[in-house]
């Protein structure tokens, strides 16, 4: 069973990372399902995309917009994400609770 996580402190199972690795040897094919994500997620100033990132992004956008209509999706996702704690949620050590 998955634990609760925090944004930027997440953590991956041993399987987890093992099935991003075998999947990033096959053509990259996580790797490039990761890059509009991680688009979507940069517009919203949550994270930065590396070179590499934003290389690959606009080769997805050229390639029939792949790129551009799956950032679509998670963008519509992000936007209704609504920020409440989970109940019984208890902040990490040395973190504020929300809304402090």
């Amino acid at each position: 069973m998955s634990q609760p996580q925090t944004l930027g402190n997440g953590q991956n199972t041993s399987w987890e990372k093992f099935w991003y690795v075998l999947g990033c040897i096959y053509f990259g094919a996580y790797y490039l399902s990761k890059v509009p994500v991680k688009k979507a997620l940069s517009e919203y100033g949550l994270v930065e995309m590396t070179g590499a990132e934003k290389f690959w992004y606009v080769v997805l956008c050229i390639f029939v917009g792949a790129g551009y209509f799956n950032k679509v999706i998670v963008k519509r996702a992000l936007s209704e994400v609504r920020f409440a704690a989970p109940q019984a949620f208890v902040p990490p050590a040395g973190q504020p609770p929300y809304g402090a």
